[in-house]
């Protein structure tokens, strides 16, 4: 009888921020099957939508050697927690304003875990990379450099 695999250590899995398909590909090439959480520009559901994201996962599961988790940060917005709930994104970053109500961030985590996904805090040490003028073999170097494998 088999143990099932240890679930790694997410919070110290390094966090890149991307911008698309391209990008998480040449992150999760770059960790070669070790954790790695992708995420997404701050609220960026507002802009284009949770499907989006939502697509980009099912399309990064296709091509990873390893575990990872796509993170849509929703910043302090409740309504686009909800709508990449529906869109099918398991793993959400909601960071509750000021002047969030009391008990918001308790009932999104339920729906999250009524609906078999994740809601985090977002994640405090991302590895920032300028994606529009390095797309080439300069990201990969840079990326291979900062990207922080424990």
């Amino acid at each position: 009888m088999s143990l099932p695999p240890a679930q790694p250590d997410w919070s110290a899995a390094p966090a890149v921020r991307v911008d698309g398909l391209v990008a998480g590909q040449m992150v999760l090439e770059i960790a070669d099957g070790r954790p790695v959480r992708l995420v997404s520009d701050v609220g960026i559901t507002g802009l284009a939508g949770a499907g989006w994201w939502a697509g980009l996962q099912q399309a990064w599961a296709h091509t990873a050697k390893g575990p990872f988790r796509a993170i849509l940060d929703c910043a302090d917005l409740p309504g686009l927690v909800l709508s990449a709930l529906r869109a099918g994104c398991t793993d959400i970053a909601f960071t509750p304003a000021p002047a969030t109500p009391q008990g918001v961030n308790d009932r999104l985590t339920s729906l999250a875990e009524a609906h078999g996904a994740r809601l985090h805090p977002a994640p405090t040490s991302v590895t920032e990379v300028c994606w529009r003028r390095n797309r080439g073999a300069t990201l990969r170097q840079h990326l291979t450099q900062h990207i922080d494998f424990k």
